[in-house]
């Protein structure tokens, strides 16, 4: 089904569905209610909806690289504090 402004409403919500599953499942809960509010949104206000179905996929994004640094720092200080207990 098309809507009036050229969105595709089905492919709107599908996208939004995804992002919300995955972004509750594996990315929190900011991505995952932006992704739910893009879901709500697509009947009424396709436009509104697919910047926040973009704006969940970017909050997941972020989130996933702010946890992957996190965790290589964490990997550098304990090497870091092994490293210089020195055994003798």
């Amino acid at each position: 089904m098309t809507s009036p402004g050229g969105f595709d409403i089905e492919s709107l919500k599908k996208n939004a569905l995804i992002a919300t599953i995955v972004g509750f499942v594996c990315g929190g809960a900011i991505p995952g209610v932006l992704g739910l509010l893009g879901y709500l949104k697509a009947d009424q206000e396709p436009e509104t909806a697919k910047k926040f179905t973009k704006w969940a996929w970017i909050a997941f994004g972020i989130i996933w690289a702010l946890g992957i640094v996190l965790v290589i720092l964490y990997f550098i200080i304990i090497f870091a504090a092994v490293g210089s207990s020195g055994s003798i």
